[in-house]
């Protein structure tokens, strides 16, 4: 089935417009993207490592979900879906924080930091997406990236600086 997103400006206002993932954006368009980091306690992260038939960072290890907002979604429920769809998560009753809006060239990315108690040997992968999940802390994921084994993304080191003082609510 065809994935369609809703298009906005760069200031996150949807214009009255719907494109089919794959189709070009114009100039000043953009599609929103979420991703989420989740916390099993105070400094234990899920990651996912994506699948090897991805296009973008196949066989890396990458934050714990992810993915477009789809049209007449909101990213706060995007990122429940994606969740679900991923790794068979409910994260629908979990503590959801909006940590990051980031503007990239055609997307609008939202960070999500969550805290929620799971068991990793209860999450069900969707192998098309994800291959393999594990918990890390902050040591073990910035070594992860000095290894080239993760994906490296530009807001990282601001986004775990700004989350060490946040308790976690699981």
């Amino acid at each position: 089935m065809a994935e369609y997103w809703d298009v906005y400006d760069k200031n996150g206002k949807k214009k009255n417009k719907i494109i089919r993932k794959g189709m070009s954006l114009k100039k000043g368009e953009y599609h929103l993207v979420v991703e989420a980091w989740i916390r099993k306690s105070q400094d234990q992260f899920l990651l996912q490592k994506r699948s090897k038939n991805k296009r973008l960072f196949p066989n890396m290890w990458y934050s714990s979900v992810g993915g477009s907002v789809l049209a007449g979604e909101d990213p706060r429920d995007a990122i429940i879906r994606e969740s679900k769809e991923e790794i068979d998560l409910d994260i629908s009753d979990a503590v959801i924080r909006l940590k990051r809006i980031i503007v990239d060239e055609y997307c609008i990315f939202y960070i999500y930091l969550v805290d929620k108690i799971f068991e990793l040997d209860k999450l069900n992968l969707q192998t098309e997406e994800v291959c393999d999940v594990r918990i890390a802390n902050t040591d073990q994921i910035k070594k992860l990236i000095e290894e080239d084994s993760m994906v490296e993304l530009s807001y990282y080191p601001k986004f775990f600086k700004s989350i060490e003082s946040i308790k976690f609510l699981g």
